[in-house]
Formats: C-alpha cells, structure tokens, sequence
C-alpha cells in the first residue's frame, strides 16, 4: 500500500532527494547508466557547448574585424599608384643626397650604399598598408629596392653623367630610373 500513496503523491526515487536528483535515480534505474548520459549530453551538454561555440565564433569575428580595420587594404591599382608616389616623392631626397655626395668625392659603392638606405628608409611611410590577397606594401617595396640594384645604377649614372648637372637634371634621371625599375620588377611577377 506504501507503494500505491508514493506513485500518488508524486514521489519517485529515494524520499528526501530534490525532484531532479530523484528523476536522475529514477532513469538510471529504469534505463541503466547509458542512457541517462546520453540523455544528460543531448539536453545538458551539447546545447551548453553549441552556446560556448558561437561565443567563441562571434569573438573570433569581432576579433578579424579590429584587426582589419588597422589595416588599409588596396587593390593592385592603388599599390602601383602607391609606388608612383613614392617615386615622385624620393626623386628629390634621392637627388639632393647626389648632389652632396658628388660635391664630397663620394664612390659608387658608398653612393649606392646611402641611396638604398634612403630609398629603404623611407619605405616606413607606407607600413600599414597592404594590398588584398598580397603583402605589406612597404615590404614589396623594400624588397623591390633591394633585388633590382636600382641604388648602384644609380650611384653609377650620378658618376657617369651627372657630375656637374642640375639637381633638377639629376631628379629626372633618378625619377625615370626609379619608375622603370620598380614597374619592370612589378611585371616580373
């Protein structure tokens, strides 16, 4: 008869137990173990972890969307504009250190030396920028600099035939060089 007032007042598993514990009893003891933590991860768990998840996802996202707004991301046209630019911009430092060097007797290979450090040195205006699908600008740059041997034909043409020209004779000569140079490595690509 205890039985029958049990199932009547609602009472299952062991007495005393909070009605979620006795349910957990109650399953166990029906269906056995297995079924309980299958049942318990379907419920409890995986909707728990599928919530961790897309938090996860959406700081992931928040994440890439700072850090690609501190970058500025152009298109293969507006990195060679880019470089026209710097070329317009450097042909006068480039012509003015030629100017200073050629009055100091200076050789091809210190001339080249402290062209390339200029042109490298000034590649830092453009850091930041970088094209889409691409590198940082100011790397290709550099890196253009470096492998073209632009600064010793430079060095060598300043020696050759700009011994006693015009700054501004000079900056058109290391504007043609410079243009040339960086667009010829540009279709190398």
């Amino acid at each position: 008869m205890s039985n029958n007032d049990d199932s009547q007042n609602g009472n299952v598993g062991i007495p005393g137990l909070p009605k979620t514990w006795a349910v957990v009893v109650q399953l166990v003891g029906t269906f056995g173990l297995a079924v309980f933590l299958v049942l318990y991860y379907l419920l409890v768990m995986q909707p728990k972890e599928a919530e961790r998840y897309d938090e996860l996802r959406q700081t992931v996202m928040s994440l890439a969307e700072v850090i690609a707004g501190q970058q500025s991301l152009i298109s293969r046209e507006q990195s060679s504009h880019l470089e026209d630019l710097f070329v317009m911009a450097m042909t006068h430092d480039v012509a003015d250190l030629i100017v200073v060097e050629l009055r100091g007797n200076s050789s091809a290979d210190k001339l080249a030396r402290k062209i390339e450090d200029k042109l490298i040195y000034q590649t830092r205006l453009l850091e930041g920028l970088r094209r889409k699908g691409g590198g940082s600008i100011s790397e290709m740059l550099t890196h253009k600099i470096r492998n073209s041997g632009i600064s010793y034909k430079i060095a060598q043409r300043a020696l050759k035939e700009w011994e006693n020209a015009s700054r501004d004779v000079i900056g058109e000569g290391c504007r043609g060089e410079l243009q040339f140079t960086i667009k010829r490595a540009a279709m190398a690509k």
